[in-house]
């Protein structure tokens, strides 16, 4: 009779338990030799595998018997670890998921790019060869790309592009960005804000640029001191732009019409206009390049444009997929079409506005 499996112990557990550290556990447990004992290996999978661990998306009868699953491994741009909440890049790994399990083909978390650069100045990142391609979510530095791109496995780059060197899955920034400008000048709004992150990253570049050439067709500019870029993009961010652009103001000379890069930066910055009285939806409107449950989770829903994560971890899966089997050699770039949604937090111009 076979024997019942237990929760799913961590790594942190093991390494405690075994009195090893993490970092050692994490590449035993990812399938790196080198640099550790066939002993020190052994005791480590036995002792995980007694109580309950799995790799990600991977069965412990499998690993076991010591079958090679075919795998996909996906990274994190830093700073991002597993347990940050990013909505993005949850929705994309889950729909990147869907599509590879329809093929029996798992997904395994190699890490997030800080801590597996920190590793690999250890020991050289090697990989199982279960493990077919991999997804990077997000941008990495270029040198940490090309540490990836020589493990010589299928790379789709989700949310960035390395032309010429691998796959790569984006959504369309300039359409989102007119559908934006679009609603927001049918409203009336003609003073606008821009509340950026992840700054120097080519996503950032990608949808101020959108957001611009939207604006000067209508013969609109954002001014300088109403253009806000920083290096995250969450709620803390989105609340000190709009703080820092309120803070003193009239409610008749700060911009109508705030569009944000992410709906993290949109929702920090509605806290703040409810705590400092204004009326979202009246007074200001708020907007974002997102897809994400982040939109409608609460109220107000926030109006957003972009690609559905979930298709775009979709195309990267079937991508991977095409690869795996051979059925092409070349090189996509597939940009994802975008939808819209208007929500509670834009309305039209009030009649004093301008």
């Amino acid at each position: 009779m076979s024997k019942t499996r237990t929760s799913r112990i961590s790594q942190t557990q093991i390494a405690k338990e075994l009195g090893f550290s993490q970092a050692l556990v994490s590449m035993a447990l990812n399938g790196r030799k080198k640099g550790i004992s066939e002993e020190t290996y052994k005791t480590i999978w036995d002792y995980a595998l007694q109580h309950g661990y799995s790799p990600r998306g991977m069965s412990i009868d499998t690993a076991k018997e010591n079958i090679a699953v075919t795998t996909i491994g996906y990274i994190l741009r830093s700073p991002l670890k597993l347990a940050t909440k990013s909505n993005f890049f949850s929705h994309i790994h889950q729909g990147l998921y869907d599509q590879l399990d329809s093929d029996e083909i798992k997904t395994i978390f190699l890490g997030s790019e800080g801590d597996i650069a920190k590793a690999d100045e250890e020991t050289p990142l090697r990989l199982p060869e279960s493990i077919r391609g991999i997804a990077i979510m997000g941008e990495v530095q270029p040198d940490f790309f090309e540490k990836i791109r020589s493990l010589g496995r299928p790379i789709v780059y989700v949310s960035a592009r390395s032309t010429g060197k691998s796959h790569s899955v984006l959504s369309n920034e300039g359409e989102s960005a007119e559908l934006l400008v679009d609603h927001l000048y049918k409203l009336g709004h003609r003073r606008f804000a821009w509340l950026g992150g992840n700054k120097g990253m080519g996503r950032h570049k990608d949808r101020l640029e959108g957001l611009q050439k939207a604006l000067a067709s209508r013969d609109l500019q954002i001014d300088d001191s109403f253009l806000l870029k920083s290096k995250d993009a969450d709620r803390n961010e989105g609340f000190d732009f709009a703080r820092k652009i309120t803070q003193g103001a009239s409610k008749d000379s700060i911009p109508t019409a705030w569009v944000c890069l992410n709906g993290l930066v949109a929702r920090g910055a509605i806290n703040c206009f409810f705590q400092d009285g204004f009326k979202v939806g009246s007074e200001v409107s708020v907007a974002a390049f997102d897809m994400t449950s982040v939109c409608q989770e609460e109220h107000p829903t926030i109006t957003c444009a972009g690609a559905n994560p979930e298709d775009m971890g979709a195309e990267a899966g079937n991508i991977l997929i095409r690869s795996i089997k051979g059925e092409s050699s070349a090189l996509s770039d597939v940009t994802l079409p975008s939808s819209f949604v208007a929500g509670e937090s834009t309305g039209p111009v009030q009649a004093d506005g301008s």
